[in-house]
């Protein structure tokens, strides 16, 4: 009787376990969990990029001479035309150099002279027979000579006016002085730095993307199809003009994985001055896109997943790929399309297949 007893109560005793089991799994089967429907929308995806900012030109002025710096007619900051003169080194040695040269170049033609006279003469006694074949070529020999030489002092007297023209140092493009080291009176040397021009009636903003980035608007012809491009200044106020997106360099950049790009602004203002820096924004419309929050995500092994609810309220995991992120929400590129129901939150505690109480089916994101 005792162990009839005994095998009564454990008996009960797993039945009561069997139906907390079922009553467990039953409640973790049917989980609330907020659900959402993919819809897409239109959208303007944002990136920003630190950006370099650099002048159209920016060169230094060098001088081309030694000398001193006897005059400097401009200032600093001071904006220039093209052909105005900046400086002025002294040139009285070059001059007196010149001078020489000059006196020498008479003497060559005065050589010339004289050796086609003699030329002339001997060629008529030749005619007659007075003088051999021989004298009459050392005398064209001597002509030539002659004419070398004046050949050569004239070339000397070109580049020593070229060196003259050396000392008048000019602006070779419109634009803005920069600092001006060195003062009137001070001796420079060929090649002593003067100052830097700019150039600033329009400035490049340059910036790198990944190569990857790159490939991916390639693949999607993107480039250059932007609807905004936007310059946020060192003082966060956004400048007055939006940029225009110009060609990339040749290659891609072994040590960083990435290329540069240039954005023209203008800066009729010239308030932006070459080596400033700044942040750009660019702003790009995406049409019927698919936009679902980042919590309604989860990753394994490096690929990103969603619970997709089925018609029996079962989630499937499903693949997705994102396309574009925004501050909260993905892009997505492939993997779900309009229609499909995902949850929304929650995915932490879901295992596939599991079956879910539809907690709200009305809630997107946009």
């Amino acid at each position: 009787m005792k162990k009839n007893y005994i095998v009564l109560v454990l008996m009960l005793l797993g039945l009561l376990i069997s139906c907390n089991n079922n009553t467990n799994r039953k409640e973790k089967q049917e989980k609330s969990v907020p659900v959402m429907a993919v819809s897409k929308t239109d959208t303007l995806i944002q990136n920003s990029f630190v950006a370099d900012i650099q002048a159209k030109k920016n060169i230094e002025i060098r001088s081309r001479a030694a000398g001193i710096i006897e005059q400097i007619y401009v200032n600093e900051g001071q904006f220039v035309k093209k052909g105005q003169r900046l400086f002025k080194t002294n040139d009285a040695e070059l001059r007196m150099e010149r001078n020489k040269v000059m006196a020498s170049l008479k003497q060559a033609d005065a050589d010339i002279r004289i050796a086609e006279i003699e030329v002339n003469q001997l060629q008529v006694l030749y005619a007659k027979d007075f003088v051999a074949s021989n004298e009459l070529n050392m005398a064209k020999a001597k002509l030539a000579s002659t004419k070398a030489k004046r050949a050569y002092v004239d070339a000397e007297l070109k580049a020593i006016q070229q060196k003259i023209s050396f000392t008048n140092i000019i602006a070779p493009f419109d634009g803005v002085i920069d600092v001006i080291p060195l003062k009137e009176g001070s001796l420079v040397e060929n090649g002593t730095l003067l100052t830097t021009l700019s150039q600033l009636n329009e400035v490049y903003a340059y910036f790198s993307i990944p190569e990857n980035l790159y490939f991916e608007l390639l693949a999607h012809d993107k480039m250059g199809k932007h609807q905004k491009i936007e310059l946020i200044l060192p003082n966060q106020e956004h400048y007055d003009y939006n940029g225009t997106l110009k060609t990339a360099e040749g290659e891609i950049d072994p040590t960083t994985g990435s290329i540069r790009y240039k954005v023209m602004f203008p800066n009729p203002k010239l308030h932006i001055k070459h080596g400033t820096s700044g942040k750009l924004v660019i702003s790009e419309k995406e049409e019927k896109a698919i936009i679902i929050p980042q919590k309604a995500t989860f990753s394994i092994q490096d690929k990103t997943y969603v619970f997709v609810v089925e018609k029996d309220q079962k989630v499937k995991m499903r693949n997705v790929q994102i396309g574009s992120t925004l501050s909260e929400s993905y892009i997505i590129s492939a993997g779900l399309k309009l229609g499909d129901a995902i949850v929304l939150e929650g995915t932490q505690s879901l295992r596939d297949g599991d079956v879910i109480k539809i907690k709200s089916t009305s809630k997107t994101r946009k």
